[in-house]
């Protein structure tokens, strides 16, 4: 992918979303806006460390900005983050690639790149069957996506009453209740899954135990360095159970050191 292909994308980008700043969602739109550039910077960071080529560097930040695309569509014509079979971000953002002919730039090979990558970068599990050719750049994806989810919501719990921003709640109740389902999951060091999400303090470890999804050492050094899990563990309930999961998580994280 050559430079010129990659800028050509984000001005067309930059473009769309203009398209959807309106008074009511402003913010939110705002927010995975910038949520997409820095995504973009931390696939950039993460592929020198790993030695990928300048090509795949660029290509992959083309995919890190078109990544999130459909949320805009999803926030303004939805008024929701959160997915169902009849509002997907994935295939929102999908269906808004090809009807902008956004990739009409890129090659064959690198189209199907950019598809494939934007396809899974939000499932539990990649499948097997992935392009050989996409699943170290889908990975790096996953793993800048992880950094920026951790980094904006560990911000925003520190930083905001719980109510200010029912978008990024995914409209979960307050309640102090954690799932089991939850509990064994995050013990059993898996990624939660989504539909065990009960309440806000379910949310909070779900986004936790994206830990146990990432790829790469470098990953896993910059969220300790950050110390994203002791913010969001500074907002939780000091429970037994949750010190437990808080405690299985470190180690987890810092085992991979």
């Amino acid at each position: 992918m050559k430079q010129e292909v990659y800028n050509s994308i984000e001005t067309w980008f930059n473009s769309y979303v203009e398209g959807f700043e309106n008074e009511n969602e402003k913010d939110n739109i705002i927010l995975k806006r910038d949520h997409s550039f820095r995504v973009v910077k931390l696939t950039k960071e993460l592929g020198e460390k790993l030695d990928l080529s300048d090509s795949d560097i660029l290509l992959i930040q083309c995919i890190a900005l078109l990544h999130d695309l459909g949320r805009f569509k999803q926030l303004v014509n939805y008024g929701t983050f959160s997915d169902t079979d009849e509002i997907n971000h994935i295939q929102l953002g999908l269906a808004t690639l090809t009807e902008h002919d956004v990739l009409a730039e890129l090659n064959e090979e690198e189209r199907n790149i950019v598809l494939e990558c934007i396809t899974y970068h939000h499932e539990p599990v990649l499948p097997k069957n992935i392009n050989s050719l996409a699943l170290p750049l889908i990975q790096v994806l996953r793993d800048a996506d992880t950094i920026d989810i951790l980094h904006i919501v560990s911000n925003y719990y520190l930083n905001n009453k719980i109510g200010t921003n029912k978008r990024l709640e995914m409209e979960l109740s307050d309640k102090p209740d954690v799932s089991k389902k939850v509990y064994q999951s995050i013990m059993d060091e898996k990624q939660v899954a989504f539909k065990n999400i009960l309440t806000i303090n379910d949310l909070k470890l779900y986004q936790m135990s994206l830990i146990y999804d990432l790829n790469f050492k470098i990953s896993f050094k910059i969220i300790s360095e950050k110390t994203y899990l002791k913010q969001i563990f500074e907002t939780l309930p000091k429970k037994d159970l949750v010190i437990d999961m808080y405690r299985q998580m470190k180690i987890f994280l810092e085992n991979q050191l």
